[in-house]
């Protein structure tokens, strides 16, 4: 955003503010606040410190940098207030809350929570820290609204290293799916309106994600790798109590009696007829197009059969060159396959949120190295991303220029069938019976799994 179009928009900028400002407590922090959150929407070739304080009249650099590196105010609480605004404005009761993290390079061992690990923003590994965030996705928008530092385990069994870099004493390692489960809970207790959520396959791969939301009663459709393995009939259990065949001890666990198999198998084995042909998105050039299959199995979480049965989909590029990708979903039957891809589809949005947050809102243009300054810059990102999402639904415009998935609509009542997006014929168009599905491949998601995992 230039200048001149940050002056236009001054006065609804101020009004904004208004909101939050007596949350960070003194008067001059109310100017301090204000001060970096007009600098990181006023843009220019670089949003640090320095450069903010000269654009902003009576900028002070040290003044800033101390306000965002050792201020004394709650970050959380501000992100609290930011919920609950952006539930006045994008509130709906199908909207899908998406999971996804992304990585911020940096040089050198004392920036918090730095290692070399995998980051989907450079795409490889490299020395850089690593968010977890949250996106709320509705009809009205999206933008993001909650997020965690991901501090591996070489630094939480450093002690020395934490407390040079300011991390409180009782923060521990939690692995990524564990901190986005504690924001998913956290939306629920603040009453955040959602139902479903979606996500890559480093959460769809997490039973203990998974288990969380089933527990919250929320539905999702989640990217997994195609070595996630599954049964298609629920499997016969050993019984308890029982001595095995060979003798010794009765087992006092119960274990199926059969062994599951990957998915990639499972969807090797699928008919021509079973793929349909599946608008998922509106693109800049075009609706997106997908083909789809989807199988009623029970999943394997810790060597267990899910209790119920959920629906394994595969998805299949359109193209020369076709990819498979898989989903899992424990939404009930009655949904129609064409909402689940849409809901997958809404996985686009958290990217343009990433996108804007850092191309217009200096998300990952911060100097400091502590945890107190990347929870404070972070929060004051997102609060300028959100006054941009507020101003996009004001003026009526697309919240991207690029291309995005189809706004998630209404899925009714779980015993009736629902569809996402715009009001159009929900028919799934058939593929041609003469298709036949290809050799399974790994996806983009497995192969940064595993880089995750290295």
């Amino acid at each position: 955003m230039d200048a001149k179009a940050l002056r236009s928009l001054r006065p609804e900028l101020d009004m904004f503010l208004s909101r939050y400002l007596p949350l960070f407590g003194r008067d001059e922090n109310h100017t301090h606040a204000a001060a970096i959150v007009q600098g990181l929407l006023a843009g220019g070739d670089r949003r640090n410190v320095e450069n903010m304080a000269e654009a902003i009249e009576g900028g002070v650099v040290r003044t800033l940098q101390k306000f965002i590196a050792q201020g004394v105010w709650d970050d959380q609480a501000l992100l609290g207030q930011l919920r609950r605004h952006m539930v006045e404005a994008l509130g709906d009761a199908d909207a899908v809350l998406i999971v996804d993290e992304t990585g911020f390079p940096k040089k050198g061992t004392k920036s918090v929570g730095v290692v070399r690990q995998y980051s989907g923003a450079l795409g490889r590994i490299d020395n850089c820290q690593v968010g977890v965030f949250v996106s709320y996705c509705s009809r009205r928008g999206h933008t993001l609204f909650d997020r965690r530092l991901f501090l591996p385990e070489s630094w939480t069994q450093d002690r020395a290293r934490c407390d040079a870099a300011g991390v409180p004493r009782d923060v521990i390692f939690r692995t990524k799916p564990e901190l986005a489960a504690a924001m998913i809970e956290q939306a629920v207790r603040d009453e955040v309106p959602f139902r479903w959520v979606a996500g890559d396959a480093v959460y769809g791969n997490s039973p203990l994600f998974l288990q969380t939301l089933r527990l919250l009663e929320k539905w999702y459709v989640v990217d997994i790798s195609s070595e996630v393995r599954a049964w298609t009939r629920a499997p016969e259990m050993r019984p308890l109590g029982r001595t095995t065949s060979r003798g010794g001890r009765p087992p006092h666990n119960r274990k199926p009696l059969t062994k599951p198999r990957p998915v990639h198998e499972l969807a090797a084995e699928l008919p021509a007829a079973a793929w349909q042909r599946v608008r998922v998105a509106e693109g800049s050039q075009g609706p997106r197009l997908y083909e789809y299959a989807e199988l009623e199995v029970w999943f394997s979480e810790e060597s267990l059969p899910t209790e119920g049965p959920e629906r394994l989909l595969v998805r299949r590029s359109v193209g020369q060159h076709q990819e498979l990708k898989y989903q899992r979903s424990n939404a009930p039957a009655e949904i129609a396959l064409k909402t689940l891809a849409e809901v997958a589809g809404c996985r686009w949005c958290v990217e343009q949120d990433f996108q804007c947050g850092k191309g217009e809102c200096g998300l990952d243009e911060y100097e400091t190295r502590g945890w107190t300054g990347w929870h404070h810059h972070t929060a004051l990102s997102m609060l300028a991303l959100s006054f941009l999402t507020l101003q996009r639904l004001r003026l009526g415009e697309k919240t991207s220029a690029t291309d995005r998935a189809r706004s998630p609509g209404r899925a009714g009542a779980p015993a009736r069938p629902a569809g996402l997006g715009r009001t159009r014929n929900p028919a799934l168009e058939p593929v041609a019976t003469s298709a036949k599905p290809n050799r399974p491949r790994l996806s983009r998601a497995t192969t940064r799994q595993a880089a995750a995992a290295r």
